[in-house]
């Protein structure tokens, strides 16, 4: 990863404090986890030190299940550098491994009887949440609308229904994917004989998602059957059996970004 951008937003033109107040010495830090977390961001964290003259070591890795006060990376060199880059490097760190563990503590609460995906939700940070996505155990989201036709009920609604909104894009390749937004059991069974390859049953019950999934199985058991809206870590295992797939509605955990923290030796 080329972290120039995000430095550049970061530090501007110079990090103030660090250049004017700490002196041109080298030093080693560690950082550290501050809570029970399940860690991502680690090569993010090492690839922005590393690009302020940063030697980095990682002592944790993606994916990996960390308990609080856990180091999970050290870094030699210039300490007023290391100190620039502080704040972007925990920032990755953060916000990833915040993603990661609601991604792993949907997976453990549903006791893996479901699949597991999560929305990305930040403009420009897409690829990095579905990484943490995946260091969690799930299953990334495909971002680009340019890699599947995803018909959201928007279009089904300009359209006039499912069938007309499955016949205007029926031109794309058979090698794109055809995700269809559904409200309905009679919905699911209609994209599924039109030809998509996956439902998504938005805002259901576990009741009415289980009608949708039976209708859509009906039709042809290759179908892939999402429940999206309202779906969270806590509440995921309710569609197990009535879902292939659970969306979680927001990628990052209810409590936030998790902890971490750079201290010198």
């Amino acid at each position: 990863m080329d972290p120039s951008a995000f430095l550049k937003a970061d530090i501007g033109r110079c990090d103030l404090a660090s250049g004017l107040g700490i002196p041109d010495i080298r030093g080693t830090a560690h950082i550290i986890c501050c809570e029970d977390a399940v860690v991502a961001g680690i090569d993010e964290a090492a690839d922005v030190l590393s690009a302020l003259e940063g030697d980095t070591e990682p002592l944790a890795k993606d994916g990996e299940k960390v308990r609080a006060g856990t180091r999970v990376m050290s870094v030699s060199g210039p300490i007023n550098k290391i100190l620039a880059g502080e704040r972007t490097a925990l920032g990755f760190l953060s916000v990833m491994s915040g993603i990661a563990s609601n991604t792993a503590d949907a997976i453990g609460a549903s006791g893996g009887k479901i699949r597991i995906e999560a929305l990305p939700s930040t403009p420009g940070f897409f690829g990095f949440e579905m990484k943490a996505v995946a260091a969690g155990g799930g299953d990334p989201y495909v971002c680009g609308l340019d890699s599947i036709v995803f018909l959201r009920r928007e279009h089904i609604s300009v359209c006039g229904g499912v069938r007309n909104a499955m016949a205007r894009v029926s031109k794309a390749s058979v090698a794109v994917k055809k995700t269809v937004e559904v409200v309905s059991a009679g919905e699911a069974e209609e994209a599924t004989a039109a030809g998509a390859d996956i439902i998504r049953a938005l805002d259901l019950s576990p009741e009415a998602a289980s009608n949708v999934f039976k209708a859509a199985k009906k039709v042809s058991d290759r179908i892939i059957v999402e429940v999206c809206g309202g779906i969270t870590a806590e509440n995921a295992a309710d569609y197990a059996g009535k879902a292939d797939v659970a969306v979680l509605d927001r990628a990052q955990r209810p409590a936030g970004p998790v902890g971490f923290k750079l201290i010198f030796s």
